[in-house]
């Protein structure tokens, strides 16, 4: 028998023939990574909130740290050279005191290599240990900020070439453990998952995909209903504990779904759901495309409309 390959939120597991499925029984690998640099002043910040502090990707995306910027067009939001206002944002919550920010996403994601605000994000990533922000693009394009500098974006089939047709859902990760030197992707595009390894240096590593299953309730009906965002927070030297890793994901059922390393499903209305608990009211669940965690923060961070 081929050894289960441990994933967050699912469990590969495999024969002799190669064949896998996906199933909930491990949430066991998501490194919650986040200081992140997503410009909310958060350890490893640029900071990109756009209060002009040094550091500040700020708000016209010209990287000169001026307040309300936006992407490099005076008094364009959304980073396409319009003129237009950006309409996407992203929302903090803050886990802890049960404390929310809202902010526009041209203020948080800003300079030159950035992604538009007018793009939307098909998936996002944090990796905390090496304080990576991935994003991937309706474009076609894959955007990555390395502390609070965003590389040059490239073609989403440069690195993930298994992926680059696909309308992914989302992605969820898993930290390095027991002395592994990469980080694993799960991207969702129902039925499938895609697997891939991604090292600290950008590189990648195409690993598997496999079919989803349906989890009995509490679980989602994951073969035959998409994802719309999903967000992880773990701690790797917690592995063990039941919640050393816990994935929060909305799903186009409306409902909002938990997992955590004790391989227990709860679900919520996505309104009455924990992670979405004082919402401002601005926030509408069925807009929300993406999101990320953090862990040390205790954070979800939620990007939508």
């Amino acid at each position: 028998m081929r050894r289960p390959l441990i994933l967050a939120g699912f469990v590969l597991v495999g024969c002799s023939t190669g064949q896998a499925t996906l199933s909930s029984d491990t949430f066991s690998s998501l490194d919650g990574n986040d200081d992140e640099t997503t410009g909310d002043g958060d350890p490893g910040d640029g900071d990109g909130d756009g209060d002009g502090d040094p550091g500040d990707g700020d708000g016209d995306g010209d990287g000169d740290g001026d307040p309300g910027d936006g992407d490099g067009d005076t008094g364009d939001g959304d980073g396409d050279g319009d003129g237009d206002v950006c309409e996407r944002y992203l929302y903090r919550h803050n886990l802890t005191n049960d404390t929310w920010e809202t902010q526009p996403l041209d203020l948080v994601w800003t300079g030159p290599n950035a992604p538009p605000c007018s793009v939307e994000p098909l998936a996002t990533s944090y990796l905390e240990v090496w304080d990576q922000l991935l994003v991937w693009g309706v474009n076609g394009m894959y955007y990555r900020r390395i502390g609070g500098t965003w590389q040059s974006p490239e073609p989403i089939a440069d690195r993930w070439p298994i992926i680059a047709d696909v309308e992914i859902d989302s992605v969820a990760y898993t930290p390095p453990i027991n002395g592994s030197s990469s980080c694993n992707l799960i991207f969702t595009a129902v039925p499938n998952a895609y697997i891939y390894q991604v090292f600290e240096d950008g590189g990648t590593n195409y690993d598997q995909t496999v079919g989803m299953m349906d989890e009995p309730p509490p679980g989602p009906p994951q073969s035959s209903t998409a994802r719309r965002w999903s967000l992880v927070l773990a701690d790797p030297e917690l592995l063990g504990q039941a919640d050393w890793s816990v994935q929060w994901a909305g799903f186009e059922d409306g409902k909002v779904y938990r997992f955590n390393g004790a391989f227990d499903w709860s679900n919520w209305p996505a309104s009455q759901s924990p992670v979405l608990s004082g919402a401002p009211r601005g926030l509408d669940p069925s807009t929300l495309e993406a999101g990320y965690g953090d862990y040390g923060l205790n954070r979800a961070y939620l990007i939508g409309l």
